[in-house]
């Protein structure tokens, strides 16, 4: 009997795979680095290739698999079939990776934006399984979305709705990766961050950071967390950036949850303090009083969880 759903997410960073079940429990997980710059030929081939050694190692056979969910960042077709642009994998352009899978092993497929998976696995068993509507931030590489209202998930006219990352909060900002300038997401995914840092150290600023080489969010996060001015700041700026994105969201969609996720999400209450500081500042009070603004509950799972949640729900069994 087909059980499992084998489950991809496409990060900027990582390629994660897992083996999920029915209920939304993870049985086995595989990851490798994506290779941002590399054709789309070959990242297609190292997607085929993790399916199949993730499937070997949770020990279980093809035909014991239900399906295949695939989240991928960036803009997906109205069909549901091809990704059409991603702006943290540049040469990944009109791919029609849901045919590319399904045709190798001959198998249900569901191709969806890896935010917008994320959103649904924290809805089916995450943070938000006792919500109608949330609304779902990824904090990575990107900044990704995802909405649910009334129990759904909500995708736009186009397929292409809640580019929460892509909402412009200055004007002329920094250039982003999609084209534009002065997107939330040159200012409060961990790539921003880090540009922002090193910003600093060019300046002048002291840190216990300063010589360390390449730079990472995550040296950032553990660095404040010692005490590091530098890094402690940059993280205050970043939460700012995201009370005013989260203070948008209030206004456009008031939803009864906003989940942040991702490895921004590592700094905890040092990124948490300063987001609700501006919210409750700038919100209207009748829009963040009843919601509720909370750390992702599956954390690294969410997408892998999500992407299966959401073949589930095309095959109408359950999710």
């Amino acid at each position: 009997m087909s059980n499992w759903i084998v489950s991809i997410d496409l990060g900027g960073t990582n390629l994660k795979a897992g083996i999920v079940d029915t209920y939304g429990k993870v049985l086995h997980r595989l990851s490798t680095k994506t290779d941002s710059d590399a054709d789309p030929q070959t990242i297609s081939n190292q997607i085929l290739d993790l399916i199949t050694a993730t499937i070997r190692g949770a020990q279980i056979k093809e035909s014991d698999i239900l399906g295949i969910g695939l989240g991928s960042p960036g803009l997906v077709d109205k069909a549901g079939e091809t990704i059409l642009f991603s702006p943290n994998l540049p040469r990944w352009r009109n791919i029609p990776i849901k045919h590319i899978v399904s045709e190798r092993f001959s198998k249900p497929c569901v191709l969806e934006n890896d935010a917008n998976a994320a959103a649904w696995g924290e809805k089916w068993v995450g943070a938000g399984k006792k919500v109608k509507s949330l609304v779902m931030l990824t904090l990575g590489t990107g900044v990704g979305g995802g909405i649910v209202i009334d129990n759904k998930l909500w995708r736009g006219a186009n397929n292409v709705a809640a580019e929460i990352g892509h909402m412009v909060i200055q004007i002329d900002g920094p250039l982003c990766n999609c084209g534009n300038r002065g997107c939330v997401e040159v200012f409060a995914s961990a790539t921003g961050m880090v540009r922002r840092f090193k910003e600093l150290l060019d300046n002048g600023a002291l840190s216990s950071l300063k010589g360390s080489g390449e730079i990472t969010a995550r040296m950032i996060n553990d660095a404040a967390i010692q005490g590091d001015k530098v890094s402690l700041d940059v993280i205050e700026e970043t939460g700012r950036y995201l009370g005013i994105t989260l203070t948008n969201i209030m206004h456009v969609l008031n939803p009864e949850m906003i989940v942040l996720a991702g490895g921004m999400a590592g700094a905890g209450e040092l990124l948490m303090g300063p987001i609700r500081r501006v919210t409750t500042q700038r919100a209207f009070e009748a829009s963040y009083q009843d919601t509720k603004i909370v750390f992702s509950e599956l954390g690294n799972d969410a997408g892998i969880i999500g992407a299966a949640g959401c073949l589930l729900k095309e095959l109408e069994i359950s999710a």
